[in-house]
């Protein structure tokens, strides 16, 4: 018999986060004593078409690039890689500490990163260093909403720029998600797409751990009747979260 030691012991956690994403969260459930259920809902994919190439090649006249995630920032740079374009100049923005990491790994090495690790604060950190005559650049997936663009329009000139895609997976086993005892959502796309496919009634009373207040709408908008959110929107807060809550503190 399997003895599982931690504060998250034998506690069966959904993991919604595409099989190439989700070794780092797999690993710290497992620390814990936790049993990750791995249940790749979300595939994401780079995107390049014609637009994306046109729009590379006047990269030099943004003076800002704003990242939302780190799925932005590493499509972005593959479809940068081979072209000749210089980034010397240019200002750059992360929504939160990990964004911000991933722009440091590609030789970044000053970056605005807001006080709160979402998009509301982002918008509110820019506008008090983005002057007028500036253009931003806003490299984002294809559900991203236009957030950014709105709410800076009347501040700067923002131009998306979709740089990659997510899609649900096919070919699940869905009888997985009624082995978990909680459920671990990293996008609103990953709730919206189970919500599409499954009876939330029957797993709605699961506890839901969301990364971010976006995504922790799109669950209470599904239905989810126990929705939490950490303070700070990481894949360890998010771990953090769940002991917490099954240690009864929440």
């Amino acid at each position: 018999m399997n003895t599982f030691i931690g504060p998250l012991a034998g506690k069966r956690i959904l993991v919604t986060r595409p099989k190439e994403q989700a070794e780092p969260l797999i690993s710290l459930i497992q620390e814990k004593g936790g049993i990750p259920l791995s249940f790749p809902i979300v595939s994401i994919k780079g995107v390049r078409n014609d637009g994306s190439q046109s729009l590379l090649k006047n990269l030099s006249s943004y003076q800002w690039i704003v990242f939302t995630s780190k799925n932005g920032v590493d499509y972005f740079f593959d479809l940068i890689q081979d072209s000749a374009a210089s980034l010397k100049n240019t200002k750059f923005a992360a929504v939160g500490d990990k964004t911000a990491e991933s722009l440091s790994k590609r030789g970044v090495t000053s970056i605005l990163v807001p006080e709160h690790f979402h998009a509301e604060s982002l918008v509110k950190t820019l506008k008090k260093h983005v002057l007028s005559h500036e253009r931003i650049l806003f490299p984002k997936g294809n559900l991203a909403p236009s957030f950014i663009k709105e709410e800076l329009k009347d501040t700067a000139v923002v131009e998306e720029l979709v740089v990659y895609k997510t899609e649900s997976e096919d070919h699940l086993d869905w009888s997985i998600v009624h082995q978990a005892d909680c459920l671990f959502f990293m996008s609103p796309s990953a709730v919206t797409f189970l919500s599409k496919e499954l009876n939330i009634e029957n797993v709605n009373s699961k506890p839901v751990i969301c990364v971010g207040p976006t995504t922790k709408s799109a669950a209470e908008n599904c239905g989810f009747h126990q929705v939490l959110m950490p303070n700070q929107f990481t894949a360890e807060d998010m771990v953090n979260c769940a002991i917490s809550y099954f240690q009864g503190g929440s």
